[in-house]
């Protein structure tokens, strides 16, 4: 009886680690998603900045 025990103590600590795991990957997965996101404004707003710097210098031509 007290083995049984002891098998559901190690079983339950087991599973406890395994979504201490898997809650972690998500967390780290979650992060890099967010900073791909940051990433791709930035891009977005570099170049938006890099037309209008053109612009405002007159190095463009008029459409």
């Amino acid at each position: 009886m007290a083995d049984d025990l002891l098998e559901d103590d190690r079983s339950l600590n087991r599973r406890i680690d395994s979504l201490r795991r898997e809650r972690d990957s998500v967390r780290r997965l979650l992060k890099q998603a967010s900073l791909d996101d940051i990433t791709v404004n930035l891009e977005r707003l570099k170049n938006r900045l890099d037309i209008l710097e053109t612009e405002l210098s007159g190095e463009r031509d008029s459409d």
